[in-house]
């Protein structure tokens, strides 16, 4: 009788590894001198986006947890247990507050009424809590990953937070994060270590984006010139999908400048995350009123988004012989709207229509 074959297994799939962390030696000097025993109970990552904040902070908490470390703070060896955890997203002492994790912990507290936003509240702060006062499944300590926390503005957050942050425990350590770090309460920064993360130099985002993204290098400085500093957005920007909305904001700005009389489209922002979605219209924005005034001024050499430059050309031209000043006008109204955005409950369509009339009276 013939033998039938067992039907082969499959081996399970591999958790992606982390992006690799580029440049901030400042922030890497501290650590390596402070050490993994010296730690403070807790930390403020901030800068602007892309600069690596979250990614070193996932990378400290696995080095913390590795059971092969090779050195301090981002020596973890990526293959044990605990660096799988990890990166699997299923470890029990490092915890990242996510979209999902904020779902649940509001479907554990039993709230029916979907959330329209993954800023955490109360709910996920209580959830937080409880996890942190387990013990280690590691034998080490409880770390708590919170991005964007500068997105909070529940009171209520920030003072169920507040006493874990005030206790000093050697048993937990919070790493939170932060592009403004002044919208962060002050009793929470004076509870924390605050290590400020810088932009990245044009040459370290092209380097990163030719080891590790396959592109050639030539758009790799192009890319790198454009990303002010990012290399998340220099990332984005090999996505079509991603660097939509910030060409969509460059063309409705320079169509606002070269022809006022015609009423050009606004950005479309998803209802679920317009106020997100405002900040990469503004700028857009701003990058493209920047780099036309650079054309008008006679500094080209200056503009940062070199594969639009003919456009800016021809906005400059349209604008006429009082160019200059009339962008640095366009300018000043693109960050006043920022302004806004960023400090009333004025919708964010609203906002960008007042842009718009401001953009086509210069």
């Amino acid at each position: 009788m013939a033998k039938t074959k067992e039907p082969k297994l499959q081996e399970p799939s591999r958790p992606k590894p982390l992006a690799p962390f580029v440049g901030q030696p400042a922030v890497i000097d501290y650590f390596t001198r402070v050490g993994p025993n010296n730690l403070a109970q807790a930390y403020l990552f901030w800068g602007q986006r892309g600069v690596g904040k979250l990614t070193f902070a996932k990378m400290l908490a696995m080095t913390l947890h590795c059971e092969r470390p090779r050195n301090f703070p981002l020596g973890f060896c990526g293959e044990c247990g605990s660096c799988q955890r990890v990166l699997a997203g299923s470890s029990g002492d490092a915890i990242v507050i996510s979209e999902e994790f904020i779902r649940e912990a509001d479907r554990l507290a039993s709230k029916s009424i979907e959330r329209k936003t993954d800023v955490m509240g109360i709910e996920t702060s209580r959830r937080i809590i409880t996890l942190m006062q387990m013990h280690s499944y590691e034998g080490g300590r409880m770390i708590c990953i919170i991005p964007n926390f500068d997105f909070v503005t529940n009171d209520a957050v920030y003072n169920a937070l507040l006493k874990e942050l005030e206790e000093p425990n050697p048993g937990k350590l919070f790493l939170l994060t932060a592009e403004r770090p002044d919208k962060v309460l002050p009793t929470i920064r004076s509870r924390t270590t605050s290590l400020r993360f810088d932009a990245l130099s044009e040459s370290e985002i092209a380097d990163s984006l030719v080891a590790h993204h396959e592109v050639d290098g030539e758009r790799a400085r192009l890319l790198a010139r454009k990303a002010q500093g990012s290399l998340g957005d220099a990332i984005a920007a090999l996505d079509e999908v991603g660097d939509s909305l910030s060409q969509a904001s460059r063309d409705w700005a320079l169509a606002c400048l070269r022809t006022p009389r015609a009423i050009s489209t606004i950005p479309e922002l998803p209802k679920d995350n317009a106020r997100a979605e405002i900040v990469e219209v503004l700028r857009g924005a701003r990058l493209a009123v920047r780099d036309v005034l650079m054309v008008a001024l006679g500094t080209e050499d200056q503009v940062l988004d070199r594969e639009s430059i003919r456009s800016y050309r021809t906005a400059a031209q349209a604008l006429g012989s009082d160019a200059a000043r009339r962008l640095i006008v366009a300018l000043a109204a693109v960050n006043e709207a920022a302004r806004i955005a960023d400090e009333t409950n004025i919708p964010p369509v609203n906002v960008l229509g007042w842009l718009q009339v401001q953009l086509r009276s210069i």
